[in-house]
Formats: C-alpha cells, sequence, structure tokens
C-alpha cells in the first residue's frame, strides 16, 4: 500500500533541522511518514524514502522565474533508483527539466542535497500558482510544491550580505563560463565504454584560494565509480578532473556542483551545478 503525502517547505526545514544523527543498524525497519514525529530515529542504513525538497526561488533576467529544488534521502547506506514516471515527475509535464532519478545516500558531511535541479516558470507565474514535484519510494509518495512566494527568494548568483559568488564554470577551456544554479550543460555528450574510465573536466574560476567540488550520478542505467566523490582544489589552475567508471551501457547525466565551502550551503548561497552527458557502449 502506497502512502501518501504532500510536504510543505517549512515542513521540511523543520525535518532538516532535526535529522542530524544516524540510527543504530538494529534499527533498519522503515518507519512510515504518517508514523513518525520528526526525529534523527528516522535515518536507516536502507529502507527509508527519499523526501523532495524545495529550497526556494530566484529571478532571471528575462523575468521568468527558477525554482530549486533538492532532496534528502534518509537512508545512510542506500542509493535508490526512481524512474521517470509515475513514481518521479512534476505536476506540470509542459515544464523542461531535468529531474534525478538517482539518489545517493545522505551525505556524511553536508546532510541533504541542494538544489539539483531548476525549474524555469515564465513572467507571468503568479504568487498563488505552484509546480509539484512529485517522487513515489520505499512505499510512500511525496510530493512538494515550488513558488515564488517572496519569503523563499534565493541570492543568485552571489549574496550582496554575505559577499558570496558562485564559481565560474566552463567545460571547456574557451567555453562560455556560467555562474549558478541554473547551471552549464555539456554542448556535446562525452563518449566510453562499460568498465572503461571516462575523464571529465571542468574549468573553475573563484576568487577564493580554495573551493568544494563534489561530483554525482543523476541519472543513468547503471552504477557509476568516480575516482574522488569530493574534494577541494584550487580555482583557476587549469581544470579540474575526475575519473569515472560505468557499469552498464546507455545515457548518463553526470552532476558536479562547486561552492567556496561545504558550509556555505546552509546559507542557501551560492553554488553552480554543471551537467556533463555521457553516452556508454559494450
Amino acid at each position: 500500500m502506497m502512502m501518501t503525502k504532500s510536504l510543505s517547505s517549512k515542513h521540511c526545514l523543520f525535518l532538516l533541522a532535526l535529522l542530524v544523527l544516524p540510527a543504530p543498524a538494529s534499527m533498519a525497519q522503515q518507519i512510515l511518514l504518517s508514523d513518525q514525529t520528526w526525529s534523527a530515529d528516522l535515518i536507516r542504513p536502507r529502507g527509508q524514502p527519499v523526501i523532495p525538497l524545495f529550497d526556494g526561488w530566484f529571478a532571471n533576467a528575462d523575468g521568468s522565474k527558477s525554482l530549486c529544488f533538492s532532496f534528502f534521502n534518509l537512508n545512510s547506506e542506500q542509493s535508490l533508483t526512481i524512474p521517470l514516471g509515475t513514481e518521479n515527475y512534476l505536476s506540470d509535464a509542459s515544464l523542461e527539466a531535468i529531474l534525478p532519478t538517482h539518489f545517493d545516500p545522505l551525505p556524511p558531511r553536508y546532510r541533504h542535497k541542494f538544489c539539483v535541479f531548476t525549474v524555469t516558470v515564465p513572467a507571468s507565474f503568479g504568487i498563488d500558482e505552484t509546480v509539484v514535484w512529485n517522487l513515489a519510494s520505499a512505499s510512500q509518495s511525496l510530493s512538494i510544491p515550488g513558488h515564488i512566494l517572496p519569503a523563499y527568494v534565493l541570492d543568485e548568483p552571489a549574496s550582496g550580505g554575505r559577499g558570496d559568488v558562485a564559481p565560474l564554470v566552463r567545460l571547456s577551456a574557451d567555453g562560455v563560463g556560467v555562474r549558478g544554479r541554473k547551471g552549464i550543460f555539456s554542448e556535446a555528450s562525452i563518449s566510453g565504454r562499460v568498465g572503461e574510465a571516462v575523464n571529465l573536466s571542468a574549468w573553475v574560476e573563484h576568487p577564493d584560494e580554495e573551493i568544494w567540488l563534489g561530483w554525482a550520478k543523476h541519472s543513468g542505467p547503471g552504477a557509476v565509480e568516480f575516482g574522488e566523490l569530493e574534494y577541494m582544489m584550487k580555482p583557476g589552475e587549469g581544470p579540474t578532473e575526475v575519473k569515472a567508471t560505468f557499469a552498464a551501457a546507455g545515457r548518463y547525466i553526470i552532476r558536479m556542483q562547486t561552492i567556496d565551502s561545504i558550509a556555505a550551503f546552509e546559507f542557501y548561497c551560492c553554488h553552480t551545478n554543471a551537467y556533463f552527458m555521457v553516452d556508454i557502449s559494450n
């Protein structure tokens, strides 16, 4: 039986404030959200759902707005695959978005994945309108509305108050540079073969001496192993590279995120997304 629940943004923020410690392995059974009171005991090694989250929104130069969605995997060890369709979809199918289908376990350091994809709505989008992300896993169907309420506006791509700015990312040495959550996309797919390492490269600029960078599988048919999942790097000193090895043939999207430090994620400013399209053959 599938349990359905719609989560408000405030409800999700309250949850995240409480979910800070993993539960012991002996408590690995699933707890339905309808039976839960919010505490750190919700985190299990496996068997729990992924919670869709709404981080906020920002305005674009053309008057459109971009809504930021993220997720919180309540499993400390188990990754989940949720294909696009009846268990992973937006309420408005006409809107373009690269929804993730792979959900990594709970990160040990920064607790949840921030703004892994955006949805851009037109300038006419009203303050009373919503775009809902629906996500079903572990026999629980959850949804989160995205909106443009003023209280949820995000600094993008820089924060004047804190002096932060999102890193500038290029996917080729002389390519166009992009800052911010909407991200940059590889112009052409990268080819590789099953079991053979593929080099993924990005040129990153930022005024700080060191910045954080992390890699993740966003979608694709098989497991992906990275040489390094996350690390600190010195921006502006040539490309940063990671080796990714793919276990199955097909089309993958690899997500790279970079920010001045992991702690800055908690201030919701300012990071840049990059998406690499990779085609793997046998």
